[in-house]
């Protein structure tokens, strides 16, 4: 099972990630995106999910809020969603072959 602070954390460090709700959309639009986690209380849930499902992009629902993914992925802020673009040396992609 993999462990989902230690995936974020290493992403956010090794990765190339975007963070924010509009840039995230951009990527997902741009066909950049190869991950998107969602906070569940993301304004644009739905609509992400939408584009993502409609890209073929992967995506993770977070059980936590924003505040609670901010923090899980080492930052200091609130997250509502971010996009991975490069996942590096990370295991993050098993992270949705498991749900």
């Amino acid at each position: 099972m993999v462990d989902i602070e230690r995936s974020f954390k290493s992403v956010m460090n090794e990765g190339k990630v975007i963070i924010g709700l509009k840039k995230t959309k951009r990527a997902l639009e741009d066909g950049k995106a190869k991950l998107v986690v969602i906070a569940k209380n993301c304004p644009s849930k739905k609509e992400l999910i939408e584009i993502a499902k409609k890209k073929g992009v992967k995506f993770f629902e977070f059980p936590g809020i924003g505040v609670e993914l901010g923090y899980t992925c080492g930052k200091p802020f609130a997250i509502s969603t971010f996009a991975v673009l490069d996942e590096g040396k990370t295991d993050i992609m098993k992270l949705v072959e498991e749900v």
